[in-house]
């Protein structure tokens, strides 16, 4: 009798114990299920381990850093277009610059160059009026009247004849030279040129190479593609 009571305890012993390790097997497969609920929230492996999450964790705390890291490379290379930009600005004002320096040296060189050539003009002119030989004195003559223009060149033709005899019967000989000229005033065409010069006289009344002085204020104005006289006065 005592051997069956024993046998009866055992087995419930042997029952309550399957119970409670499938309680336990329970309880663990719970947990189980529990952490594959929170790795699949995390984006982790549903088989992972403590240890797997920790290392998820861990992941994620790198790639937060790896995210900031290239924001950080993108500052950087922001920081370096902008210098870039900084210098081809830079480099393009003074392109700029030197250009407009550039041009403004042009229109310097090339208002120079027409003054010059006002004042050419002027003094030839006046050389080859000052300038009259009684043995060639048509050909003299005709020279003022090809570097003249406008209302002296009308005057002068008109009274080219009665020069040029004026000088064959004086036997007259003028060198003219030009001493000094400047350019007074200029208009886009014309200017006006004041000159100091001189003339030595020869000729039949007793003069011979006899120096005269002159002041003149003369007109010069385009005419086809040079500069001519267009006006004559002699200043006291």
């Amino acid at each position: 009798m005592a051997a069956d009571v024993n046998e009866e305890a055992v087995s419930e012993a042997l029952a309550e114990l399957a119970e409670a390790e499938a309680a336990e097997a329970e309880a663990r497969a719970e947990a189980a299920r529990a952490k594959a609920t929170a790795a699949r929230l995390r984006g982790a492996d549903p088989d992972s381990t403590d240890e797997d999450a920790e290392d998820a964790e861990d992941a994620e705390d790198d790639f937060d850093d790896d995210e900031l890291e290239p924001r950080g490379w993108w500052a950087r290379i922001g920081a370096v277009t902008v210098a870039v930009a900084v210098v081809v600005i830079l480099a393009i004002a003074s392109m700029v610059v030197t250009g407009l320096m550039l041009v403004a040296h042009q229109k310097v060189v090339a208002q120079r160059a027409h003054q010059a050539e006002l004042v050419a003009a002027a003094r030839k002119g006046v050389i080859a009026l000052l300038s009259i030989d009684y043995n060639r004195a048509k050909a003299d003559v005709q020279q003022v009247i090809d570097l003249s223009t406008g209302t002296f060149k009308n005057d002068f033709t008109r009274g080219a004849d009665d020069f040029v005899k004026t000088a064959e019967q004086s036997k007259a000989v003028t060198v003219g030279t030009v001493k000094s000229a400047a350019l007074e005033k200029e208009s886009g065409d014309t200017g006006l040129v004041l000159l100091a010069a001189s003339s030595t006289v020869t000729n039949a009344n007793g003069a011979h190479q006899d120096p005269r002085a002159w002041r003149m204020s003369v007109t010069v104005a385009r005419d086809g593609a040079q500069y001519k006289m267009s006006n004559v006065e002699f200043v006291p």
